[in-house]
């Protein structure tokens, strides 16, 4: 088998990547080894949501050339000003073709509310999360209804409402609570004390169950003008669910994000992955690149678990398996290395510095920022020294940035995606690479 080019893995970046090459009609294979991170995401894209030692990002873009300026290591720097823009407005209409709505504040940043009960900054969201319509109601009713599900473990009521005062968007306005049971609505869970957001996306999902809940819900909201409610909205047909609940409620709804797995993400993974399938590119599931092979410092093709000895040929190969959650980035007592292709690493050898004494270090930890060294295309090198030219890598692999401290990791994600793709493209037009 022989494409013109091969992403390994499933996330948001290799998404990205595949989704513009196969768009430009090139054959393109993704090979997945396991569930995407975006099944423990937000469900939101961050940008940059926070200068280093400044205070929160209102207007990303007006402060991206300098944050390039200081940072010319960074992922942003490698891809511009200019890509960094045109990926997002991509990825927005890329999903949009998939009827799932990314709603901006214009260039500005907004704030969603997490399952903590804190605001944080992000540059898009669903529209069950921001829009401009949600965000007039939020200022316009002093009253909002918390509402969760007995019986659901990943979400706090509790937890939300007490840290809620101390954000500044909430400190005079009224939070009223209250507990929605299904438990006459259920018909097949085992356990029916115990939920995940996907069981009540699933009950939600039908019509007759939709009504009873929106009359408890009212019944429990009393006058609030908005209801926030987890995000379990739905996860096939969410946009069906999210319009209908709220003609039902007859007000604003809004959805926050739970503990995981998250029905935010993995709608994003949904759409991603039936984006690409649909513009007929392959998606190789439960399989993992063990290897690649190199011909005149150029790489070649790839083997996997599944295929032994059978090479996956590619005219271009992205690495976008991830940081050290996915493993794309593996870490013992002699180091830390990249499992695939064995690249060369951007890392403090120092261990004791890898991570703060905190769980919640206020700086974040050094070790998020260990990965993959590039040139500029995001070629990285082997141990040589060598960039090797036709292998590129996107996202969370990419050394050089902090996607807690910046608030950057969809951003840069889609951005070194599609800067990725750009180049391959780019390539497979002057070669006149083609797929026999």
């Amino acid at each position: 088998m022989r494409f013109d080019s091969i992403i390994i893995g499933g996330g948001i970046a290799g998404l990205t990547c595949a989704i513009r090459c196969a768009e430009e009609g090139l054959s393109c294979a993704v090979i997945s080894s396991g569930m995407s991170a975006l099944h423990f995401a937000s469900g939101s894209i961050d940008l940059l949501g926070r200068f280093p030692g400044d205070s929160v990002v209102t207007d990303p873009f007006e402060r991206i050339p300098e944050f390039i300026n200081l940072n010319p290591d960074h992922p942003y720097s490698r891809c511009g000003e200019k890509a960094i823009a045109d990926s997002l407005h991509y990825f927005a209409d890329q999903l949009q073709q998939q009827s799932l709505q990314l709603c901006d504040n214009g260039r500005r940043n907004h704030f969603h509310l997490t399952t903590y009960g804190t605001l944080t900054p992000t540059y898009l969201s669903q529209k069950s999360v921001y829009s401009p319509d949600l965000e007039k109601a939020f200022f316009e009713n002093q009253k909002i209804a918390l509402i969760s599900f007995e019986g659901f473990r990943d979400f706090h009521v509790p937890l939300i409402s007490a840290n809620l005062p101390g954000q500044t968007l909430f400190q005079n306005r009224q939070v009223t609570t209250g507990t929605v049971d299904l438990s006459p609505l259920i018909r097949s869970l085992k356990n029916p004390h115990e939920f995940r957001s996907i069981d009540i996306s699933r009950m939600l999902e039908t019509d007759e169950d939709l009504q009873k809940i929106a009359d408890s819900i009212n019944e429990l909201a009393g006058d609030a003008g908005i209801i926030g409610l987890p995000a379990c909205l739905g996860f096939i047909h969410h946009n069906h669910v999210y319009e209908k609940l709220q003609g039902l409620v007859g007000r604003p709804v809004y959805e926050i994000p739970t503990l995981p797995p998250s029905i935010l993400g993995m709608r994003l993974d949904h759409a991603l992955k039936t984006r690409f399938s649909n513009l007929g590119g392959v998606f190789i599931a439960g399989d993992k690149v063990v290897r690649g092979e190199m011909q005149s410092e150029r790489m070649i093709g790839v083997y996997t678990e599944n295929h032994g000895k059978t090479l996956l040929k590619a005219g271009s190969v992205v690495l976008a398996t991830g940081s050290f959650f996915s493993g794309g980035l593996i870490s013992n007592s002699a180091g830390i290395r990249e499992p695939v292709f064995n690249l060369d690493l951007a890392y403090e050898k120092d261990r004791k510095q890898w991570a703060g004494g905190l769980f919640f270090q206020p700086e974040s930890h050094q070790f998020l920022e260990f990965g993959v060294k590039t040139n500029e295309r995001l070629n990285p090198f082997d141990h040589s020294g060598h960039p090797i030219d036709n292998l590129y890598c996107a996202g969370a692999i990419l050394a050089g940035y902090n996607p807690i401290r910046e608030g950057s990791g969809g951003g840069v994600a889609i951005s070194t995606g599609y800067y990725a793709a750009e180049k391959i493209i780019s390539r497979t037009a002057s070669t006149g690479a083609a797929t026999p």
